[in-house]
């Protein structure tokens, strides 16, 4: 055996324990939400269907609800880190896409740098019975990526933001999960 040893092999090892020491003590660091960049999302409108049949006139005040809930929404979802959401006005909707086919709502979601879009629908059945409807849907490919079919109780604005609040928390939820 010879008593001559290569500097130039005891460096090299030396430097691979380095990087191994410093990945290791790397591998038990999380990474902070502000570290990635959030998912660019158009929220589209929440459109009401009533199949209640009360006499009373609500239009006025489902009209209030409906732009709540839609931008609270976006608010809230931005909110979580996770998401950049912003309402996709619907004036602009009608003029881009008079049809409203799912495939012009994808590209003037896309022409917009949305990643995923934001479709809702209120359903009242009755006075005390609401339905909400969500899909989040990926821009590109039209693919839902979660979707909910969430009940609350009362036309009420306090059971129309509880709601909202819930759903916000199903897709933060839904998002945080590994595929």
């Amino acid at each position: 055996m010879s008593a001559f040893i290569d500097r130039s092999v005891i460096r090299h090892a030396y430097r691979i324990g380095m990087i191994g020491g410093v990945m290791t003590s790397l591998a038990g660091t999380p990474i902070r939400a502000a570290e990635t960049t959030p998912v660019s999302v158009a929220v589209l409108p929440l459109k009401l269907l009533d199949t209640s049949g009360e006499p009373a006139d609500q239009s006025v005040q489902h009209t209030e609800r409906l732009a709540r809930l839609t931008d609270g929404l976006a608010v809230d979802l931005t909110g979580t880190g996770m998401y950049r959401a912003a309402v996709l006005p619907a004036e602009h909707l009608r003029q881009d896409c008079p049809t409203g086919q799912a495939t012009c709502l994808l590209q003037a979601a896309r022409d917009r740098g949305a990643q995923l879009i934001f479709v809702g629908v209120v359903h009242k059945s009755s006075t005390l019975i609401l339905q909400l409807w969500a899909r989040l849907v990926d821009a590109r490919t039209g693919r839902d990526i979660m979707t909910r079919d969430l009940n609350f109780r009362g036309d009420t604005d306090e059971s129309w933001q509880r709601a909202e609040a819930f759903l916000v928390a199903q897709i933060r939820d839904a998002a945080a999960k590994p595929l």
